[in-house]
């Protein structure tokens, strides 16, 4: 799959985060959902699916306390 066949919802949740530094800074999915003026279960919904839509081009892993995302 590739970034033309997301859909707009996890085109808007990858934009975000390519926009912002969550490597260097904790990911916090409340603070994305008010963002993005979407709920916490859009946000999470939209990860778990780019997690396997476009793997090679998302991150995420867990790091001194919190959620570290990186996208490509």
């Amino acid at each position: 799959m590739s970034y033309e066949d997301l859909s707009e919802l996890e085109k808007k949740v990858y934009e975000f985060i390519k926009a912002n530094d969550f490597q260097s800074k904790k990911w916090s999915t409340p603070d994305a959902a008010k963002a993005l003026n979407l709920s916490e279960d859009d946000i999470y919904n939209a990860l778990s699916n780019l997690t396997k839509e476009i793997k090679d081009n998302i991150w995420i892993y867990y790091e001194d306390g919190g959620i570290r995302i990186v996208a490509e």
